[in-house]
């Protein structure tokens, strides 16, 4: 290999990059598969990849006969390719796309920081990502909340490269990758167009905002996003009118649904939660980009404060709350951290610098065994599985989340909100629920655990 004009080899460069991603991947991996999936949110999309390895729905795929509309099938594509060798969608594949996510989010991190805070920081952002406690739970999640994230990511690293180094070609890499985190998870994929004309109005004003190419960009997002939603539109109609539209749209993301004081404090604890342990660092980080906002050369600072505050002011305005949804606030806390660190020269005591992230490396392990373990021990099905070995009746779940038992249980389980939703089901019928459905009709056959919570299979003979 030939050395460059510095005597270094070409590729020496991506040598700590890959030592950072061969650690995050130890990290983050160490026990995948391990944790089962406990709620209809984590198995919804195994379930998804299921139906599209067994019936070829890839368009649409469909759990219990019903198209799923809810949210593009780009996570399930993912999932269904990983389990394609062995044809079948299991508990450790089903995260294998949220593992290497994770992966991708580390090296976008790297490479974003490296370009603007230097090749120290770079490396730091890295490490602190991969680190944070969103990253480390969502890395072995089943949810589509990781490929949304590596999306926004990549599309701010293709951002950076259009505004930062003046690569036109790169605008059609940031909207491209703007419809790819659509594909992910739907409207939130848009967040890197709120980011990218905040910066630019709090930057350059209006000016800013006419060198984004927006012509070309809407025909890219129209092209890539609207046909899934238009095919999806054509054959839910109404479900997607219910489902979709009102439900997803015009509820969760209306901040005047929900108006109360702990519902005012909620984002910030998650957002500071999902960042641990390094949110005890931000208000530092922060205070020390707002300082250096008007000098010329904390482009930087700026881009990674104004990030972080526009993706949590979108997320903590929708009515919708919950832990994950903030995941994609790791990246920029991520940049702020490192770039504070580097600017204190922290982070070149690299002896000390390491041993704090063994730390807090070790800190997470032990506690994501200590979860696991708690979890996998307050979910049992095998009791109910056996009951259920040669089974032909049919099975609905009351109040029940019937997407983890179809997983486990390898059948397809409907869920009801009632039990005059099943009249004119001849018997034998089988129920699983908590509470007998109708207690003169139903007898106890077996039961198990979700998450620490009783359910139990009835049966109507």
């Amino acid at each position: 290999m030939s050395a460059g004009l510095s005597g270094r080899p070409p590729l020496a460069g991506w040598a700590p990059v890959a030592v950072v991603l061969a650690v995050s991947a130890a990290l983050l991996g160490f026990d995948l598969g391990a944790r089962v999936l406990a709620t209809n949110d984590e198995a919804r999309f195994p379930m998804m990849a299921r139906d599209i390895l067994s019936n070829g729905h890839w368009l649409l795929p469909e759990i219990s006969g019903v198209p799923m509309l809810n949210k593009p099938p780009l996570h399930a594509w993912l999932i269904a390719l990983g389990a394609w060798p062995t044809g079948a969608v299991s508990q450790r594949t089903a995260v294998v796309p949220s593992f290497l996510g994770a992966l991708g989010l580390v090296a976008v991190t790297c490479r974003i920081a490296h370009r603007l805070f230097g090749a120290g920081a770079g490396l730091a952002a890295g490490m602190i990502v991969a680190t944070t406690a969103g990253v480390f739970a969502m890395a072995r999640s089943a949810v589509p909340d990781m490929t949304l994230s590596l999306g926004i990511a990549a599309a701010m690293a293709a951002f950076v490269a259009a505004e930062f180094d003046g690569r036109r070609g790169a605008w059609f890499g940031f909207y491209g990758l703007v419809g790819v985190a659509c594909w992910a998870k739907g409207p939130a994929g848009l967040m890197p167009l709120v980011v990218v004309v905040a910066y630019q109005l709090a930057a350059s004003g209006w000016r800013g905002v006419a060198r984004m190419r927006a012509g070309m960009g809407t025909a890219i997002l129209v092209v890539l996003v609207v046909p899934w939603w238009l095919l999806a539109a054509h054959a839910g109609r109404g479900q997607f009118v219910r489902d979709v539209v009102r439900a997803d749209m015009m509820q969760g993301y209306n901040p005047l649904r929900t108006l109360a004081w702990d519902r005012a404090i909620e984002p910030f604890g998650a957002a500071l939660t999902i960042l641990l342990p390094w949110s005890l660092l931000l208000p530092f980080a922060v205070r020390w980009a707002t300082r250096l906002w008007k000098t010329r050369a904390a482009a930087g600072e700026r881009l990674a404060l104004i990030w972080a505050i526009t993706l949590f002011v979108v997320v903590a305005a929708s009515s919708r709350q919950r832990w994950r949804y903030y995941l994609p606030l790791c990246v920029p806390g991520s940049l702020l951290v490192a770039g504070w660190l580097c600017s204190r020269r922290v982070w070149r005591h690299m002896a000390i610098s390491v041993a704090a992230w063994a730390v807090v490396a070790s800190t997470l392990m032990v506690g994501e065994m200590y979860v696991t373990a708690r979890d996998n021990r307050g979910t049992q099905l095998r009791t109910i599985a056996r009951a259920l070995e040669q089974v032909s009746a049919p099975m609905f779940a009351l109040e029940a989340p019937e997407l983890v038992f179809s997983f486990y249980l390898r059948l397809s389980i409907p869920a009801v909100s009632s039990m005059t939703e099943l009249r004119g089901v001849d018997p034998p019928v089988y129920v699983i629920a908590r509470d007998p459905p109708a207690p003169a009709a139903f007898d106890p056959v077996a039961q198990g655990l979700v998450k620490g919570r009783r359910f139990v299979l009835w049966l109507k003979h």
